[in-house]
């Protein structure tokens, strides 16, 4: 590949470089945000008493 042919490149290097910056951004706001504090409260919050924490509700159908 010679020089000249690195900028049919360019579009691609700016997707990339959009795409690093909003993964960035949405790393701070997330930070900011609080999401990443007290991640054992969060996680146990989609059990209900009709599917406890720590009991198997489902499973695959024997043959």
């Amino acid at each position: 590949m010679d020089a000249e042919s690195y900028t049919d490149l360019l579009p691609l290097i700016l997707l990339g470089v959009v795409f690093f910056v909003s993964a960035i951004a949405m790393l701070y706001w997330s930070s900011k945000r609080g999401q990443f504090r007290n991640f054992d409260s969060q996680a146990s919050t989609i059990f209900t008493d009709e599917e406890p924490e720590g009991e198997i509700s489902d499973s695959f159908p024997s043959k």
